[in-house]
C-alpha cells in the first residue's frame, strides 16, 4: 500500500471568508487508486497536475471517499468518471435535509444525478488495509480512513494548532470533537490532516509557522 498527498491543505482564513485549500490523498493498493477527499473546485488544475506527477490520471481513480460535504473537500468530484462514491449514510442525510452553510449544494445534486453512492459506516474496508472510521465533531458524518499506523481524518482535525493546542474550530459538537481528537491521537504515528501537512505525531510541530504564496492577479507573489 502507498500513500500520497496530492494536494497539501493550507490553514487559513482572510477578513472575507474562509479560503478552502483541504488535503487530498491518494491511497494505492492492488488495483484500487483510493482518491480521499477532492478539493475546492478552484483547485482543479493543481489537482490533476498532482495526480500526473504520482502517475495517474482522473480515468484511473476507482473510489473517491468523501470525508464530509463541505465545499472544499468535495468540488472537483465529477473529475472522477469512473470511481465509486463512498460516504457515511449520517452526512448524506445531513446535507440532503439539514445542509449548513458550508455542505457543497452542487455537488449533493451532481451525486443524485449519477448515484454510483455506496454508504460505509465504522469498521467496513475500502481495500484490504483500509478501513474506515467514524470521526463526528465537526460534522455529525465525517469518516476517516486508517491505513496500518496512518490515519486520514480530513476536518476532524484540521492542522498542527488544533492538534497541538487542543484547539476545536467549526465544530458542530465540540464534545464529540475531543473524543475524536484525542482518538486519532491515540491510534496514529501519521495524521494527514484537513487543512495542513502531514503530521508525526512523535515530533512536536505546533511552533514550525506554515509557508505558503499568495499569487495576486497582477501576477506578483506574495510569501507568507
Amino acid at each position: 500500500m502507498k500513500i500520497e498527498q496530492i494536494l497539501e491543505g493550507k490553514p487559513f482564513m482572510t477578513e472575507f471568508g474562509i479560503v478552502g485549500y483541504s488535503t487530498v490523498a491518494l491511497i494505492t493498493e492492488g488495483d484500487k487508486k483510493i482518491l480521499y477527499d477532492c478539493g475546492a473546485r478552484g483547485c482543479a488544475l493543481q489537482l490533476k497536475e498532482g495526480l500526473k506527477q504520482a502517475g495517474v490520471t482522473p480515468e484511473d481513480i476507482t473510489d473517491v471517499v468523501i470525508s464530509h460535504m463541505h465545499f472544499d473537500h468535495v468540488g472537483n468530484l465529477p473529475l472522477f468518471q469512473n470511481a465509486q462514491i463512498h460516504m457515511s449514510e449520517v452526512e448524506w442525510k445531513n446535507v440532503c435535509e439539514q445542509p449548513d452553510e458550508w455542505h457543497c449544494i452542487q455537488t449533493r445534486e451532481y451525486i443524485k444525478g449519477r448515484g454510483h453512492l455506496h454508504f460505509v459506516k465504522e469498521g467496513d474496508y475500502i481495500s484490504d488495509s483500509v478501513k474506515v472510521m467514524e470521526l463526528p465533531g465537526h460534522t455529525y458524518g465525517l469518516i476517516g480512513l486508517q491505513c496500518g499506523n496512518t490515519i486520514l481524518c480530513s476536518d476532524a482535525i484540521k492542522n498542527r494548532y488544533e492538534m497541538w493546542e487542543d484547539m476545536k474550530l467549526m465544530s458542530v459538537d465540540e464534545t464529540l470533537s475531543k473524543k475524536t481528537m484525542e482518538r486519532v491521537k491515540t491510534e496514529a504515528r501519521y495524521v494527514y490532516t484537513g487543512h495542513d501537512t502531514v503530521l508525526d505525531m512523535t515530533h512536536d510541530t505546533h511552533k514550525e509557522p506554515v509557508h505558503f504564496n499568495v499569487r495576486f492577479a497582477n501576477g506578483s507573489i506574495f510569501p507568507v
